[in-house]
């Protein structure tokens, strides 16, 4: 774990060199305090820190000048606050602005602990960054990814970032484009910057048996009630069947449904199409839709889209998928050598049922032309997985569909057969938020088991807020759950859900209402009936702490008029009120430690600078008009060193010296 241990006190000198520019102030970190003003505004000096930390930004506030981050040695989140003296650099120390930083960076910080000011945030030079990649893999052995080629830990901590909140990597499909950042051979961050929505067909009884292409990023057999995954964009998606086909557009949004009618396409009767494979080495093994075929003359399949799988003895194996859509077309394959590094075991094998990005090539037909939508034969890739005999089990959340790589497989709890490799599992619930998440399978030749959270209720936009506006009454207080949230008219938001919602006016009669917002509903405006005039009595409340604020919890207030008439109202927490106690007294060399306890128990500490040497100084060997002297200086911890002092010189009166007494010689005497 050596990239959490970033030398601290060498951050500190670094950092502070390119901060100041200067010595001087750099010999001072740490003594610098804060200048209190009469006005009791705190005045923060540029350069001024007592900690630096090598962290993962997890979001930014700039209304409130806050950035969360997180410390990936403790796995401690924290807040940190700048102003117009916080240094911001990229990793080169060219400035930059807080809204450069984005959620997912890692940067290097430093920042005075107890105020929790940011004193400077850079992007680490250490760190390195994938922006926007679709080859990746999260799911490798021993708690390993793969980027491309290389391969990196990931740890149980990594930050995973979606939508501005924290997530877990499971969450992360392989459909989603994604941000990742690490240091050395260890990724910190996963950031996921264009994630996936869903596509359901609606009335394709006709084209069950057939495939579904969308866009470059997904091709499929069309299967019962399938739902696929598919990333966020806008897409042409090609439908077919027993040649048959047509183009519809749809645009997929993040976690999003999108449900496509096809009751106008009409499928005519079956037509075939005759193949011709070349394929090198001239002993591979070819099977069609898992069915050993006979390649030494054409094949006739059916117009629409086939899985060929190739394989031969001391080559790589090959799977692709081919679209028939003429009477006769060629295609030719090639297997590659299969190098000894490459060999794996059936339980390295992966599962994709997903195309890569590239799109697919047109094979030319017996004219040597390419086709139309509807008369052409083209190729594409793909990969096999291997059966393990193994099961998974779903067993939660309860009650709800279970798609398998987009297949319909039940409703949980449901089991289904173990293959090798990455799987995406997609759980939907009418009225709720469909979710995904990867799975990797081993064949270790025992069953598994996923558990997974309840499902979030669906809601408008996928926003769980819901802006209410009262606009009659005018001029009532207006309380939702007793929480006074202002005056009539007014807006305000609030999550899905039913609240008591109560109106107040001095000298009118309180009334209440159950307010109750729907997920279907993105503003709702209440006109509500006018407050009578009560009667003569007026309400005198007697207040009544019945909960009693500490550091970090609010409290209550409630408020009881004799007539039986109530409310209540929060108490701010009190915050922490720390005194500092010198645990380990600072030396000349030695840095001390300060600990600030609050009365809760709530405790920190913070490193004290070395104090020091301090010197006093004594004559050892009195210099002469032409012989040096010594001075030393010496320290009250023991450290001494001496100095040099340089001769006098002469000094002739009369002729003579007033030191040394020696005679000045004549100017006769110096004359050549």
């Amino acid at each position: 774990m050596h990239r959490r241990f970033i030398s601290t006190a060498a951050m500190l000198m670094a950092m502070t060199l390119s901060l100041t520019g200067c010595t001087s102030e750099a010999s001072n970190v740490g003594e610098a305090k804060d200048k209190k003003m009469d006005t009791g505004f705190t005045a923060a000096t540029a350069g001024n820190y007592d900690s630096a930390d090598t962290a993962v930004v997890i979001s930014t506030n700039q209304e409130n000048s806050a950035v969360v981050f997180m410390n990936m040695e403790t796995g401690r989140q924290y807040t940190l606050y700048y102003d117009g003296t916080t240094y911001v650099k990229d990793k080169h120390d060219g400035p930059m602005t807080i809204s450069q930083i984005k959620p997912g960076d890692v940067v290097d910080v430093t920042f005075l602990k107890g105020k929790r000011r940011l004193a400077s945030i850079k992007r680490s030079p250490q760190a390195w960054v994938y922006d926007g990649i679709e080859n990746y893999d999260l799911g490798g052995p021993n708690k390993t990814a793969s980027i491309g080629s290389n391969t990196y830990s990931l740890p149980d901590d990594v930050v995973v970032l979606s939508e501005g909140r924290r997530s877990e990597v499971m969450d992360v499909v392989k459909q989603d484009v994604v941000t990742i950042s690490g240091i050395d051979h260890e990724i910190y961050s996963i950031n996921v910057e264009k994630g996936h929505g869903y596509l359901r067909l609606k009335n394709d009884q006709a084209l069950i048996g057939g495939w579904i292409e969308v866009g470059n990023s997904v091709i499929r057999e069309i299967t019962e009630d399938m739902l696929l995954v598919v990333p966020e964009g806008s897409y042409q998606v090609l439908l077919s069947n027993n040649g048959a086909s047509c183009i519809k557009d749809v645009v997929i949004e993040r976690n999003k449904e999108v449900v496509l009618d096809v009751s106008d396409l009409e499928v005519p009767e079956n037509r075939t199409g005759r193949i011709l494979f070349s394929v090198t080495p001239e002993t591979a093994k070819v099977s069609i839709d898992g069915k050993t075929v006979d390649i030494s003359k054409a094949i006739e399949l059916p117009y629409g889209i086939h899985q060929v799988h190739l394989e031969a003895k001391g080559y790589d194996s090959l799977t692709k998928y081919i679209q028939v859509g003429s009477e006769f077309a060629t295609i030719s394959f090639v297997l590659e050598e299969e190098r000894e590094e490459e060999r794996r075991t059936v339980s390295g094998n992966t599962v994709d049922n997903y195309l890569p990005s590239e799109p697919v090539e047109p094979v030319q037909n017996q004219n040597n032309q390419n086709q139309n939508l509807n008369n052409q034969t083209s190729v594409s890739d793909n990969a096999l997985g291997a059966k393990s005999g193994s099961r998974v089990y779903i067993d939660s959340p309860r009650n709800v569909e279970v798609y398998l790589d987009g297949n319909y497989i039940g409703l949980s709890p449901v089991s289904f057969g173990k293959t090798v490799g990455s799987h995406t599992i997609t759980l939907r619930k009418s009225g709720f938020e469909t979710r995904s998440y990867t799975i990797y399978l081993y064949n270790d030749g025992k069953d598994t088991t996923y558990s997974f959270s309840e499902l979030e209720q669906e809601t408008v936009s996928g926003n769980s807020l819901v802006k209410v506006n009262i606009e009659e009454p005018k001029d009532v207080k207006v309380y939702v759950n007793d929480e006074l949230v202002g005056t009539s008219p007014l807006s305000f938001e609030r999550k899905v859900g039913q609240y008591k919602l109560t109106l107040s006016k001095e000298g009118y009669e309180t009334k209440s209402y159950t307010m109750d917002l729907k997920g279907d509903k993105q503003e709702v405006i209440y006109r509500l009936e006018a407050l009578k005039e009560e009667s003569e009595h007026k309400h005198v409340y007697d207040e009544e702490v019945i909960k009693e604020p500490t550091c970090t919890e609010k409290g209550e207030k409630k408020y009881t008029c004799e007539c039986g008439d109530t409310y209540t109202e929060e108490m701010d927490a009190t915050g922490h009120h720390y005194e500092e106690t010198i645990t380990l007294e600072p030396t000349c060399t030695e840095k001390g430690e300060k600990k600030y306890t609050c009365e809760c128990g709530d405790t920190y500490t913070e490193e004290m600078d070395a104090t020091g040497h301090h010197y006093e100084e004594t004559i050892t060997l009195e210099p002469t008009c032409t012989e040096k002297g010594e001075k030393k200086y010496i320290c009250e911890c023991g450290d001494s060193y001496t100095e040099e002092m340089d001769a006098i010189g002469h000094n002739y009166e009369n002729g003579e010296c007033t030191n040394c007494h020696e005679k000045e010689e004549s100017p006769s005497q110096n004359t050549t």
